[in-house]
């Protein structure tokens, strides 16, 4: 997380008076091959509605859409690459000022915080109500800059139409 820049250290005077700090907690998953995975998640129950976010809706890509794609794909022959963005989540920017409580373990890791340091969120994370929608929102800029254009009945769907082939996405 220190190396994505999901958050920077502030002085506790720094927050904004009558802000609570999200609380957050370790979540602790054995994956299939035997590796253990931890992850620090946010307390989406700590959030205030209209202070720490105010829309948390993100597009889902329709089902009626995949089995399209999936019809044409097999009819025409067309290839189809399967990719996953690891730490999705984490690359979402964040619009409002998120204040959070410093993890246990943090200190440990890092050099000791300071006792009136906390952690201001630049980025989302996992929990928070808004981190979908952040989400969506980076990658759908990322690929209108790259010339993508979302459909029209789904917006989940962007496709790029170059001299002799096509791009759905």
């Amino acid at each position: 997380m220190i190396k994505h820049g999901v958050w920077v250290n502030v002085k506790c005077s720094s927050v904004t008076e009558g802000r609570k700090l999200i609380g957050l907690k370790w979540v602790f998953k054995e994956k299939r091959d035997g590796r253990f995975r931890a992850r620090l998640v946010c307390l989406v129950y700590s959030q205030i509605p209209g202070v720490d976010f105010s829309d948390n809706y993100a597009p889902v890509g329709n089902d009626v859409t995949f089995r399209v794609i999936m019809i044409l794909r097999l009819m025409f022959g067309l290839n189809a690459v399967l990719l996953d963005v690891e730490t999705a989540f984490l690359h979402g920017k964040l619009e409002e000022e998120i204040y959070m409580e410093i993890p246990s373990g943090y200190k440990e890791v890092y050099q000791e915080p300071e006792r009136d340091t906390v952690l201001k969120l630049q980025m989302a994370m996992y929990g928070l109500v808004q981190a979908a929608r952040q989400w969506f929102k980076r990658l759908s800029d990322i690929l209108i800059a790259l010339g993508f254009t979302p459909c029209e009945s789904d917006p989940c769907l962007m496709y790029r139409i170059m001299k002799k082939d096509c791009v759905l996405f």
